[in-house]
């Protein structure tokens, strides 16, 4: 793997850890909401225009921005192929113990998944490319 990658990934990782219960609360609020039943964030550095963003980088201190949004809007927007979907949602799990985190970094953006735990993050991956 790319070191400057796995580096963005550990950092990653780590922010997850420290924003769990909130991506879980956020994640609770817009299931339980009927806003969708598989929220998605976006993770980036730049201004991303995907989603609305509930961590500003800056004024936290942390590597990423993190955007919220919807499954519905990454079909929509043809990031995740309906042909894909059905495996993307077994890789995906239980939206109320897992969320999905689109982290947008060169060369290719990837799709990160954070198990909610107490105190620490597990990530899984899987390329953009894949769920196309």
């Amino acid at each position: 793997m790319d070191p400057i990658v796995e580096s963005q990934l550990k950092s990653l990782e780590a922010q997850l850890g420290e924003l769990n219960d909130f991506l879980l609360e956020v994640s609770t609020d817009m299931v339980d909401g009927g806003f969708t039943e598989h929220p998605m964030y976006v993770a980036h550095q730049e201004q991303a225009k995907i989603g609305e963003m509930i961590v500003d980088r800056d004024e936290f201190g942390f590597p990423f921005s993190i955007n919220a949004t919807t499954l519905e809007r990454f079909l929509e927007l043809g990031i995740l192929q309906k042909e894909r979907l059905g495996a993307f949602l077994k890789a995906y799990g239980n939206p109320k113990s897992k969320c999905c985190v689109f982290l947008m970094v060169a060369p290719e953006p990837q799709f990160i998944f954070h198990n909610f735990k107490n105190g620490g993050a597990a990530v899984g991956k899987s390329s953009a490319a894949a769920a196309q």
